[in-house]
């Protein structure tokens, strides 16, 4: 019992007021005789002065009670009367609240007499008079505690008819246990329990109840609860429970976007898979929609949803769970549960405060209703789980920037950004269609700098539609900027960076820093091996981080095992990075990558050319670099990587704090793989602006290094003068530094250069001087390829391919000497077919051509490929099989083509035409006739 008045409980101190005050509230407003107030206090053998001491705790009460305007302690007669007011005693709201649902009930309005019994059932905290020992009063409390209880079976014989059986089972369940001898109550739990499925259960209640009235009342279960027992028995129909009523349509969705455009192919998805109208499934319909910030994820619920009302008539809900909301914490279950039960018309006082039996609750009110959920802005899977209804007739669409991958039985859709011509129509929709088709190829160059993203796209045209007098091409060139890009992207309340900021914050610390450095990489994606680098952690570390990176949107992936940023993340990235990490940080973390690079791209360096001593006289590094199966592997990664790598080369060649040298070594690294797979095109740019800054740091080594890659990349494009100046200076600043693993190279291409330009007998003199270069260094594979380039000489310039054989075959020797190097080998073979075909043995080069191709194709090097169907399609063509010629050369010029070698397609392209002459004219008889 307690006494409050103006917000503060009352001291009632000692068992004699408590007594006294309670015989009095249980007869408020009636005279209560002091005999009574005596027994109630002493119910044995009072003391001569108990009238006394009543009184003096009668004026104490009255002391107590004088500042409670609500109350008024008189005596009357041979007693005292209290008087309260009408809501000041919990008592007499209760018998109101009782009356008022009775009479709801009968008015045939259950759900709001549910609302009121619940109202007044809820200001019941315990038993009454709970901890005071006063067997006068005794009969009073059991007469209140009756009434409570009548009032609770009375409530739930409404529920269950409302088709609440789920909800009321623990209550139930507490209830028969305290009063096992009421039938009742345990023939509410029964039929509960076997509305639930859980006949068993509701089975072995009557067995319990059956044994206590036998052994406590040597009687029987009365009548009805017996019928009610053979009712579930025979699972009879008639005991289903009732379709739940609802009193009027629930419409909480927030309005349509009335420029949504775009998503028809989302939307179709979301929609395929649902029941066809008319059909019921057997479960819940879960829809999961997760994407970066600024996606259109919300809106794509919210158009969905009301796509769909017309299937889904009863309710259409939406909750905001703010797992990213500024100055907000995620939304807590039992709260969201409370605001989705008001809702649906729960009164506050019916919503329990277990998170529980809220969820079980929920799952009764949506039964049987044709409702569609929006589960807006989700944390985890942990946090929707308990919001899911258990109706086959829901739907459940759910937001959420988390791939919500452990979330049971939903279907996840991952939005990515709109087609450029969807995010130029949004712009369009937005900015107006005059200015829009007064600059059309602005709009298109907006919507990219916006990185097609609908936030993005949508602040942009909102901006030009409130400024008249910019221009969309204005517009462009601000949004091209990219250090104040994210400051464009912002209008009143709407911002790029506050919804990236929302989903950063989120983030454990190390996840940020590594989030952070990811943007000073240089390449639109990468792999976790560059990203442990760029932040100095464990290989699994980083790759654990970049998961949850993927899981938040922050991250994208396009292939397996590689990320990249989206356009907008990346800036931000790049922002934070400036505010938060150090100059020296954001240096050392592209030192850090650039050394795996190079010590990688060393390792594919030695598996073509194993032997060659240039990669050992290459730049010490601190990283091993990645270790690779085969040729094959190493290639995939370079190409892989190939934008980081020349992204990289370029920041080194621009900052003068970063390793030109290093940058240097890390162009000749690649130098195999730009033969096999013709990246010249590619490193000529970076190559010349290293070796220019090379030159002007003073450091030759590294200079001579960068100029042979430039000279002879510009040999590869048929750039001969502009190539030959960079391979004498190379050779002039090798000779100045002291560089000689660079030096027999730099021949090498010099003599190639020079038959380039019809020089022979000079280019053969240079060839001797880089065989005795390559000779003096012990450098067997570049002397390997310099007698192959030999043999070419006399084969294709001096034609004397009789003395070509033997340099070629000497070059062969020496293949298994340096390992075995695989695409050497097969340029020998090729060049060996191309000698045998001149000096009239066609079979033999065949079969070397064939040899090449199968070995080019199962190591994936298109030159050499190319290569050897061009050869093939001379032999066949010499031996008058001309259909087959052209077959071998359309798939040549297919592979030169892709390899962007013009003049090699050319040189096939000339062929055909020949062959296609021949074929349509009489036909010749073959140039070498067979034995």
């Amino acid at each position: 019992m307690e006494v409050w008045t103006g917000g503060e409980q009352l001291p009632l101190r000692g068992a004699g007021p408590q007594k006294v005050l309670a015989a009095l509230l249980l007869s408020a407003g009636q005279v209560v005789p002091l005999s009574r107030l005596v027994d109630a206090v002493w119910p044995q053998d009072p003391p001569p002065t108990a009238e006394k001491r009543v009184r003096n705790l009668v004026s104490d009460l009255r002391r107590l009670l004088a500042e409670d305007v609500s109350s008024e302690l008189v005596a009357a007669g041979a007693g005292y009367r209290l008087e309260v007011g009408e809501d000041a005693l919990d008592s007499a709201v209760f018998d109101r609240r009782v009356r008022r649902a009775r009479q709801l009930a009968a008015d045939q309005e259950p759900g709001e007499a549910v609302a009121e019994f619940r109202a007044a059932l809820g200001l019941w905290r315990g038993p009454a008079l709970a901890g005071l020992d006063c067997p006068a009063l005794e009969p009073q409390v059991t007469s209140w505690e009756e009434r409570r209880t009548a009032a609770l079976e009375e409530d739930i014989e409404l529920e269950l008819g409302l088709g609440r059986h789920h909800s009321v089972i623990s209550e139930l369940t507490e209830q028969v246990a305290a009063h096992p001898l009421r039938e009742r109550l345990a023939g509410q739990l029964m039929l509960a329990l076997h509305r639930a499925g859980r006949r068993a259960e509701a089975l072995q209640v009557f067995h319990d109840i059956r044994g206590t009235l036998a052994e406590e009342l040597g009687l029987d279960p009365g009548d009805q609860l017996q019928q009610l027992h053979q009712q579930i028995l025979a699972s009879d129909p008639d005991l289903e429970a009732p379709p739940p009523a609802r009193a009027k349509r629930v419409q909480q969705l927030p309005r349509d976007v009335p420029d949504f455009t775009g998503r028809a192919t989302e939307l179709s998805r979301l929609v395929s898979a649902l029941p066809d109208e008319g059909e019921t499934g057997t479960a819940v319909v879960i829809r999961s929609i997760d994407g970066m910030a600024g996606i259109g994820k919300t809106a794509l619920a919210v158009h969905t949803a009301h796509q769909l009302v017309d299937r889904y008539p009863d309710a259409q809900l939406f909750i905001d769970l703010k797992a990213h909301t500024a100055d907000d914490e995620p939304t807590t279950v039992a709260a969201a549960l409370d605001a989705l039960l008001r809702a649906l018309g729960v009164p506050g006082e019916r919503i329990p405060d277990d998170p529980d039996q809220r969820a079980g609750l929920w799952r009764d009110e949506l039964a049987g209703l044709k409702a569609v959920i929006v589960l807006d802005n989700a944390a985890s899977a942990e946090q929707v789980r308990p919001l899911l209804p258990g109706s086959p007739k829901t739907l459940v669409l759910i937001t959420s920037r988390r791939q919500l991958t452990d979330l049971e039985a939903a279907f996840t859709l991952s939005l990515e950004v709109l087609p450029p011509a969807d995010a130029a129509a949004l712009f369009t929709r937005i900015a107006g269609d005059a200015r829009a088709a007064s600059e059309p190829e602005a709009v298109h160059e907006v919507v990219r700098l916006c990185g097609l993203l609908p936030l993005a796209v949508r602040i942009a045209a909102a901006r030009l539609r409130t400024r008249p007098t910019w221009t969309l091409a204005h517009l462009a060139e601000r949004l091209g900027d990219q250090r104040r890009r994210l400051g464009e992207l912002s209008t009143g309340d709407r911002s790029v960076a506050v919804a990236f900021a929302l989903s950063y914050r989120h983030l454990a610390p190390a996840q940020q820093r590594l989030f952070r450095l990811l943007s000073v990489h240089p390449s639109t994606d990468f792999d976790a091996g560059v990203a442990a680098k760029i932040a100095d952690i464990p290989l699994q570390e980083a790759e654990q981080i970049l998961e949850n990176l993927l899981d938040m949107h922050l991250l994208q992936q396009r292939a397996v095992d590689r990320y990249r940023f989206h356009d907008l993340l990346r800036t931000y990235a790049a922002h934070l990075t400036r505010e938060e990490d150090s100059e020296a940080d954001r240096s050392e973390a592209l030192r850090r990558v650039l050394n795996h690079y190079l010590a990688s791209a060393r390792n594919v360096y030695r598996l073509e050319r194993s032997g060659c001593t240039l990669a050992d006289a290459l730049a010490a590094t601190d990283s091993e670099g990645l270790a690779f199966a085969d040729l094959a592997e190493g290639h995939t990664w370079v190409l892989d990587e190939l934008d980081g790598i020349v992204g990289i080369i370029r920041k080194v060649a621009a900052d003068p704090r970063l390793p030109i040298a290093v940058a240097a070594d890390l162009l000749v690294a690649l130098d195999p793989v730009g033969d096999l797979a013709f990246l010249w095109p590619r490193l000529n740019g970076p190559a010349a602006e290293v070796a220019d800054a090379a030159r002007a740091r003073g450091e030759l080594p590294a200079e001579a290094r960068a100029r042979y890659m430039l000279g002879g990349g510009l040999w590869q494009v048929d750039r001969f003068d502009d190539g030959e100046a960079q391979i004498h200076r190379g050779i002039q600043v090798a000779h100045e530094g002291g560089e000689t693993a660079i030096l027999d190279r730099l021949l090498n291409v010099s003599a190639l250069l020079a038959h380039a330009r019809g020089h022979d007998e000079e280019a053969l003199g240079i060839f001797q001087e880089s065989l005795a270069a390559s000779e003096s260094s012990g450098n067997w594979s570049a002397h390997l390829e310099v007698l192959n380039n030999i043999g070419s000489l006399y084969r294709t310039g001096i034609e004397r391919p009789e003395e070509a054989l033997p340099w070629y075959e000497r070059a062969l020797a020496l293949v298994d000497r340096v390992g075995g190097q695989p695409y050497a080998w097969q340029a020998l073979t090729i060049n060996c077919g191309r000698v045998k075909l001149a000096l009239g043995r066609p079979d033999e080069a065949i079969e070397d051509f064939r040899t090449v191709l199968s070995a080019s194709r199962a190591l994936a090097f298109p030159f050499q490929e190319a290569a050897a169907l061009q050869e093939l399609m001379n032999a066949a063509w010499r031996l008058g099989r001309l259909q087959e010629a052209l077959d071998h050369g359309e798939a040549s010029v297919a592979i030169w083509r892709q390899l962007g070698q013009e003049t090699r397609q050319a040189q096939v392209q000339t062929s055909q035409e020949a062959i296609r002459a021949e074929l349509e004219g009489p036909r010749p008889a073959p140039k070498v006739r067979l034995p």
